[in-house]
């Protein structure tokens, strides 16, 4: 294969893509083994099964197996082949142009060809996903000049316009089931066909999603797996005692609780891998819903955050694992800071912020609105461990300060719904960073993203003008200090505003059984397409 590297001085193009990983992979092809069945376990049933539909990230670990994006990343975010086997940057960074991988076909064994990645930019994503459609939003053009090239022109230079390209964000659909049919009803979405290293071939709900390999992938000898089975099992320790017992090859540290990701760290029976997650760079939060009576004062929002103990939190709910959050930027991805004025923990300036907004305490301490009424906020429960011990700390520690909390527990696929639909005061909740603030940070807190049904949006519906002007701007500054003096800025603006409350910086982990090898092999981890992954 040969993949164009180095500046093209005639034409004055910069040439990114490259395959890295190619010579390794062939060298070390007669160390991996084919074969196997690879058992692993999600905490619910996804909500669906089709990457181009907002479902959230139990619908994306498994659809990173059939679907794929242009693109992927690897775990220190440089860019790797993937549906794209090299791309091009013309000098004024205008112009991307990608060259298509030769000899791919769809699962159902029709073939693969720029038709699909024109339909799936121009149609289908932008129709079916707001996130999409907003990053697409400054590309003036999208034109195929042969069956092996893509061409994409933008209206003015975006710094971050690579990292929208892997098929956890942006995933190529198959034109030749989707053209022209309503996009949510089309009986496909029940039998996914993509060109990934697997496809499905049963959905027993409540029980367990079951894969097996393509065997028309086109980057052989991949995949080395016969087949990836998902294991529906709502009970956290159930889990661990499949994965101890063997029942179960890997768990991420998502399907696990701290207290027993803390034992298998230090028990040594078992793989732990902490790369993986780059990408996503997850933060655990509490949505505020800044629609909802007390909670549209920033004061009364501030005084949620100060009652908070993070260094209590971080110990106790997570176990010491992961860093404590100062803001809606991860420590852990690019233009974080942490030269900001964040929430300490004091209860006493809590209050005093109850008491200057006018929320007087009655006789047995319950704040208490104008006409009297006991203030009581409903806190909806992302389902999981540890989710339920931290809304129990926040119910006693809002109780602190007068203030009663409802604790809301539904499971994942209401809370999807709720979420969406802005149907909370305040969330608990699991948000991926996704490697730039001008995607993640963007998504959550820019106002023109507030889109009522639409999950991983600004479900808070928080505005500030001065913020969104900020974003845009460094949407389009193409000088990385530059840049990063922005999203400092707008870091600190929107933790003055505190439309959410920042807990932990997540640290995940694959965890599996010491003979299964190369699972992580770029920034998604167990969002990948395990397309390399073999049992010893």
């Amino acid at each position: 294969m040969r993949i164009q590297m180095g500046m093209k001085a005639k034409a004055a193009f910069i040439t990114i893509g490259a395959i890295i990983t190619v010579a390794n992979s062939l060298s070390n092809a007669s160390a991996q083994t084919s074969g196997g069945d690879l058992v692993t376990v999600m905490r619910a049933d996804p909500k669906g099964l089709i990457p181009a539909f907002p479902h959230g990230g139990d619908t994306r670990i498994i659809a990173a197996k059939i679907f794929e994006g242009l693109i992927s990343y690897s775990t220190d975010l440089r860019p790797l082949p993937g549906l794209a086997k090299s791309w091009e940057i013309s000098s004024d960074g205008l112009t991307y142009t990608f060259k298509l991988q030769n000899g791919v076909h769809w699962n159902d064994g029709k073939e693969f060809s720029s038709a699909d990645v024109l339909f799936s930019l121009n149609e289908m994503l932008p129709a079916t996903n707001a996130a999409a459609k907003q990053a697409l939003e400054e590309v003036k053009s999208i034109e195929a000049p042969d069956a092996e090239t893509v061409v994409i022109t933008l209206k003015r230079r975006v710094p971050y316009f690579l990292m929208l390209f892997p098929g956890q964000q942006m995933p190529i659909m198959p034109k030749h089931i989707y053209e022209g049919t309503d996009y949510i009803k089309n009986p496909a979405n029940l039998m996914p066909i993509g060109t990934g290293p697997f496809e499905l071939v049963e959905w027993k709900r409540g029980s367990y999603v079951r894969l097996e390999k393509n065997e028309n992938y086109w980057k052989k000898p991949e995949p080395y797996l016969d087949s990836i089975t998902y294991r529906i099992m709502p009970d956290a320790s159930s889990r661990a005692i499949a994965l101890e017992s063997g029942d179960v090859n890997v768990a991420t540290s998502g399907e696990l609780s701290s207290s027993d990701i803390a034992r298998f760290k230090t028990s040594g029976e078992f793989r732990m891998d902490s790369k993986g997650w780059e990408y996503f760079a997850s933060q655990a939060l509490l949505v505020i819903n800044v629609r909802n009576h007390v909670l549209q004062d920033a004061r009364f929002r501030q005084a949620l955050s100060y009652a908070l103990d993070k260094r209590f939190i971080l110990d106790h709910v997570w176990n010491g694992t992961g860093a404590i959050s100062t803001g809606p930027v991860s420590h852990s991805i690019p233009f974080y800071t942490d030269k900001i004025s964040s929430y300490s923990f004091d209860p006493k300036k809590a209050s005093a912020l109850l008491d200057e907004i006018g929320l007087r305490a009655g006789a047995d301490d319950k704040r208490l609105d104008a006409q009297g009424n006991p203030i009581t906020v409903k806190l909806l429960i992302l389902p999981g461990e540890p989710y339920g011990r931290l809304a129990e700390y926040i119910r006693e520690a809002w109780r602190g300060i007068g203030i009663a909390t409802d604790l809301q527990a539904v499971d994942l696929g209401n809370w999807y719904d709720r979420m969406a639909n802005w149907n909370f005061d305040v969330a608990i909740a699991n948000l991926g960073q996704f490697a730039d603030p001008g995607i993640g940070a963007r998504s959550y807190y820019h106002s023109g993203n507030i889109k009522k049904g639409v999950m991983f949006s600004n479900m808070g519906g928080y505005k500030n003008g001065d913020v969104d002007a900020l974003f845009d701007q460094a949407s389009l500054e193409m000088d990385p200090e530059r840049r990063g003096e922005i999203y400092h800025q707008i870091q600190q603006k929107i933790v003055t505003d505190a439309p959410a409350i920042w807990l932990i910086d997540l640290e995940r982990f694959t965890v599996s059984q010491k003979n299964v090898h190369n699972l992580v092999t770029d920034a998604f981890g167990p969002w990948g397409s395990w397309a390399s992954a073999y049992i010893e």
